[in-house]
């Protein structure tokens, strides 16, 4: 994964990345997270692009916030942070440094639900 900051929440929020270009130069990353500090009640923005899994942007990446939770917590000299996922659907989360982990929470909806039954 690569990750890029950017100074500007709303040039984030701008962003339309040339998927085919993205796609055509695979270096071996899957996915490339793009943030930015927030000038709001947010602490940072981030964006998600990930077509070499077949969708161009995740709208909600709870796997990104682990790592951006401890590059903005040593950037910004604390553990409890607010984020902002600036996709077409956008995506709120509070996110928490507590040691080597990280805690997420939001709201979320359920879009599929399942059992599993083990085959006898």
């Amino acid at each position: 994964m690569l990750l890029l900051e950017i100074a500007d929440p709303d040039e984030l929020a701008g962003l339309r990345p040339d998927f085919s270009a993205l796609l055509a130069s695979y270096t071996g990353i899957n996915g490339v997270v793009v943030t930015a500090p927030a000038h709001t009640r947010h602490d940072f923005h981030s964006r998600y692009f990930w077509p070499w899994a077949g969708f161009n942007e995740d709208p909600a990446t709870g796997s990104t916030h682990t790592f951006l939770t401890g590059y903005w917590a040593e950037r910004l000299g604390k553990t409890k942070l607010k984020s902002f996922q600036a996709s077409e659907r956008t995506g709120f989360m509070d996110v928490e440094l507590k040691g080597d982990r990280v805690v997420i929470t939001s709201q979320a909806v359920i879009v599929l639900e399942g059992t599993l039954h083990d085959r006898d």
